[in-house]
């Protein structure tokens, strides 16, 4: 199995341990820089965290999104790819139970090992 696909699925206080890691994470957007090339989420543990793009996003930015990438100097994330929910499942979106999720799935060692 590959490995370029496997990342951590993170809140924001979790992103300075990940550092150089490829991580996914969640949150609402709540600042689209002009540029097009940075934004920033408030994630589900509240965490305020920085999305730099690789090229700039055309379009409006809103609602939940989830981003995968590497995470750099505390709470920045470089984006490889992002996921911009539909509005519907943005307004139902449940940050307390994807906070524990984040919570839950750091607390296991080795959740994905599949061999012995």
């Amino acid at each position: 199995m590959s490995d370029e696909n496997l990342r951590e699925v993170v809140n924001g206080a979790m992103l300075p341990q990940y550092n150089g890691k490829r991580v996914s994470i969640t949150g609402l957007v709540t600042k689209v820089n002009p540029n097009g090339i940075t934004f920033d989420i408030r994630a589900t543990d509240d965490s305020i965290v920085k999305v730099n793009l690789r090229k700039p996003h055309s379009g409006n930015l809103e609602g939940h999104v989830e981003v995968h990438g590497t995470a750099v100097s505390g709470s920045t994330v470089i984006c490889d790819e992002l996921i911009e929910y539909p509005s519907e499942a943005s307004d139902d979106f449940d940050a307390t139970s994807h906070n524990t999720l984040c919570q839950l799935l750091q607390s296991v060692p080795n959740l994905w090992k599949t061999t012995a």
